[in-house]
């Protein structure tokens, strides 16, 4: 067993700074979440030594209940308007146009705010060590805890810092304890949160306290930073070699012995461990001591795309005499993330590696409530429809994100890439004292010990736009070094090299045209990992979620209420695009149908060209995944879970066997996403012209390897004969059973300049359907719905959607097997939709039918 003295861990404050990887089942907790109350200072003329006393009474403060920013606190309370409606948020006072710039001087939100609570400690923590546990407070704060202070702003600053602080000496076991924090807001350099350009920025910049806060005890040896790394012996995965490592203190000024005792399932070790007085160490057991430690035939953790997420538990105590002092128990994943650099051309791609095997990374800018408010319950349905699409990644421009969003990845086979983020004091080096560079120092030890353990974590990033300055980037890496060395990282997000680390093989931009509107063609030509782009400059919701998010009068025309969730640098070009494409709408629901049309042609074409070029285009993060407000840009899917046409663009491209037509040669393409061979498939295209004659029709047997990319067609366009042709793409397996479909519109004049007008002359199409019953299984409803167009035209973009009878707002989350899809002449469909009976809210289900050009059904489920 190695072990290390780690006296720096402990400042002289007596505050244990340092994070949990799951305060496992500790010797009582207590979760300070309800019977808060909040107040300016700015309306306060007492110290914190009076309002952390028992005897203080709070009168005309806000009640809270925490998680909650000064602004998520008051808008809970109705003294602001909900900010998420119309243009409220401009009436808050305080508010301000400049992203990530300072609060106005008149602002309320400019001064410090008091955080209060009462609790009550059990009179079993009496002698032992009591722990104060916080997780990230925005952006400095003086805590105090029955009248002392225990600890100022010199210690507690940094948005992203982790904190336990042992509180011993000033808790009152068996009685009731005040706790008070008086919470400064960030300025000037402040290593504080940001929003970018993804929506406004909230008048009190994300001020409070970000995620829960606990109280625990522990014996007097405290256990904190229990780290597994797993370690395979590629290009075999049938051994893992695990190193165990944890941080013990003694809080006690006497000499104790103990047995640090671990298991994994049915492997069992322990060994015994003397502390000196005050002492800290950090124990390492790896294999070369502890042979069970090295595991045969591993159960491996994978993408849900590729594989199952298997998991493991550690649970590590310490005893002392016989006596539990501390105790964590860690789930951890057997995985190994590796990559290489794809050099051609000029080019550098990297190839990201699960457990030896290449794999495209598909995924989406993730984000958080712009007020930050916590819900697990958002948060599962955020990754279910990840899954859903078919996307296997997550990009954290910034490593927030409580931490059920890393469980549920773990759990789900969602993997995350986590950096610091762009466009704020991150990346103004230059500027940064030497105060702001212990903050970012104990920032990223705080993020990195948080998140080593998550097998679902892939990925480190620096710097966002830009890398770090020499001297931070090494800083950065002796970090990752010193604590993980697990992952790949790179310097940013971009293509720049740095003169630390070099080439990062990924890439960004150009800004702003792949943040805003590119037709199909374009992607086919971005041979690259990219880190961050999108043809979602302008993505329109239903009207049903548009009218949740404005008053019925700024729906049409286009009103300040739009704007308001616009960016003039990105929507410009993409409403260019969806007018000289597909006709300039009049009215609100024309303008959110054919949204949804330029958003599933081109986010679709996108997907399909990085897994269509692979491995010289490597992988995609959309941008962005999801909207931290209701927004009009830059989402898969609403603000209130309404999915968008690139919702389902994106959910056809990532198939995991696939048939796809490539917008740059014209030829037809099956993509295998399986590390697995395919033999005796038939792929078989058909094209028609604008008033579906067949002008092509071939099919051919395809063999295919694990994981390739190949090409099996290449269909003759009809030349000047119609403006729009049509192309049905089916691939089937060696039964003839359908795997993959997919159907394109294509213009006569190419991609770029591409006219699809006169789909506006399509004539209206009644569809023949029929519903299964209801089906409910654990609170989730399922019906399956079989749609035919026995008419002779075109059905185009048909949508199904489930309805509140009553209210007439869509049921959300929905999870549909396909959506905005076409039915050809004497095509049936038969689809599954699923929801969940609690979004009934008590009303009955209706289904709904529409489309571009079909006539609307309505009819109640049963």
């Amino acid at each position: 067993m190695k072990i290390i003295n780690l006296c720096s861990i402990i400042m002289a404050t007596g505050i244990f700074s340092s994070v949990c990887a799951g305060q496992a089942d500790p010797q009582g907790e207590i979760l300070l979440r309800d019977n808060w109350v909040i107040q300016s200072s700015g309306e306060i003329k007492e110290d914190g030594k009076t309002i952390s006393g028992l005897s203080y009474q709070p009168e005309k403060w806000y009640p809270a209940t925490i998680p909650s920013t000064i602004l998520g606190a008051l808008v809970e309370n109705k003294v602001f308007p909900d900010p998420y409606f119309g243009t409220s948020i401009e009436s808050i006072p305080g508010y301000f146009t400049q992203r990530s710039g300072e609060i106005p001087a008149n602002s309320p939100f400019r001064v410090a705010w008091w955080y209060r609570t009462l609790f009550t400690l059990p009179a079993d923590f009496k002698g032992k060590s009591t722990w104060l546990k916080f997780h990230s407070i925005n952006y400095k704060a003086n805590i105090w805890l029955n009248g002392h202070l225990i600890a100022d702003t010199s210690v507690i600053e940094g948005a992203y810092r982790l904190y336990n602080l042992n509180i011993t000496e000033f808790a009152k076991t068996g009685d009731k304890n005040c706790l008070a924090l008086e919470i400064f807001p960030p300025k000037g350099t402040d290593l504080t949160i940001t929003w970018v350009d993804w929506n406004p920025t909230p008048p009190d910049r994300g001020t409070g306290i970000w995620y829960d806060v606990k109280v625990y005890s522990t014996g007097p040896v405290a256990m904190k930073n229990s780290f597994i790394k797993t370690k395979l012996n590629l290009p075999s995965t049938d051994k893992a070699n695990l190193t165990i490592s944890t941080e013990l203190s003694n809080t006690s000024d006497k000499k104790i012995k103990g047995i640090l005792k671990g298991k994994i399932e049915n492997i069992r070790f322990s060994k015994k461990v003397t502390l000196a007085p005050n002492e800290n160490r950090l124990v390492v057991l790896d294999p070369e001591e502890f042979g069970q430690l090295e595991i045969s035939d591993p159960r491996l953790w994978w993408p849900h795309t590729v594989g199952p997420q298997n998991l493991y538990d550690l649970a590590l105590t310490f005893k002392v005499r016989g006596k539990v002092s501390d105790s964590e128990n860690v789930r951890f994943g057997i995985r190994e993330i590796t990559s290489w650099m794809n050099n051609f051309d000029k080019k550098h791609t990297r190839v990201f590696q699960i457990n030896g095997k290449n794999l495209v990374i598909r995924g989406g800018g993730y984000v958080e409530d712009m007020m930050l408010r916590p819900s697990d319950k958002r948060i599962d349905t955020d990754i279910m429809y990840a899954k859903h699409m078919g996307l296997n990644a997550l990009r954290l421009e910034a490593p927030r994100g409580s931490d059920h969003l890393f469980e549920k990845c773990d759990e789900e086979g969602i993997l995350i890439m986590v950096g610091w983020c762009c466009c704020s004091s991150w990346e103004r080096w230059k500027n940064w004292t030497p105060d702001v560079v212990n903050v970012a120092q104990k920032s990223w030890h705080d993020q990195i010990v948080r998140l080593r353990n998550h097998p679902s974590v892939f990925d480190w990033l620096l710097g966002s736009d830009n890398h770090p300055t020499p001297d931070v980037e090494k800083m950065y890496i002796q970090i990752l070094n010193d604590l993980d060395g697990t992952r790949p990282s790179q310097s940013s997000a971009t293509q720049d090299s740095s003169e630390v680390s070099g080439n990062t093989g990924v890439w960004m931009g150009p800004y702003p045209k792949v943040y805003s509107y590119m037709p199909p063609a374009y992607w086919y030509g971005k041979l690259e990992f990219n880190t961050e782009a999108g043809p979602s400059g302008e993505q329109i919701s239903p009207p049903e979620t548009m009218r949740k998010m404005m008053p019925e009068s700024d729906l049409w025309p286009i009103s300040k209420s739009w704007n308001i969730r616009l960016h003039k640098n990105f929507f410009p070009d993409a409403r260019k695009a969806l007018f000289s494409r597909y006709g300039e709408p009049v009215s609100i629901e024309e303008y959110s149908m054919k949204s949804q049309v330029l958003q599933y042609e081109a986010t679709r074409a996108m997907f399909e060209a990085y897994a269509g070029n692979k491995y010289r285009s490597s992988g995609i993060i959309y941008w962005m995944y999801n909207s931290a407000w209701p927004s009009l840009y830059w989402q898969l899917y609403d603000y209130f879970f309404a999915p968008n046409g690139a919702f389902y663009g994106t959910r056809k491209a990532c198939e995991n066997l696939h048939i796809q037509y490539s917008y740059d040669d014209g030829s037809v393409l099956v993509v295998n996403g399986i590390y697995q061979d395919f033999n005796g498939l038939k792929a078989s295209a058909k094209l028609y012209n604008f008033n579906l004659e067949e002008k092509y029709s071939k099919e051919v047997q395809v063999d295919i390897k694990a994981d390739e990319s190949k090409k099996v067609l290449l269909p003759e366009l009809p030349k000047d004969e119609s403006n729009i042709s049509f192309l049905k793409l089916v691939l089937k397996d060696n039964t003839g059973k359908e795997i993959s479909s997919n159907f394109y519109w294509l213009s006569v004049k190419g991609d770029e300049n591409a006219d699809f007008t006169d789909l506006n002359k399509l004539p209206k199409v009644k569809l023949n359907y029929s519903i299964s019953p209801l089906q409910l299984d654990n609170g989730r409803y399922a019906v399956t719905l079989e749609i035919e167009n026995l008419s002779s035209s075109l059905a185009f973009s048909v949508n199904p959607g489930i309805l509140k009878r009553n209210s007439k707002e869509l049921v959300l989350p929905v999870f549909w097997e396909d959506n905005y899809f076409s039915l050809l002449p004497g095509e049936k469909r038969k689809l599954k939709v699923e929801f969940h009976a609690e979004d009934l809210t008590g009303e009955t289900p209706l289904l709904a039918i529409d489309g571009w050009n079909v006539v609307r059904e309505e009819k109640e489920l049963k």
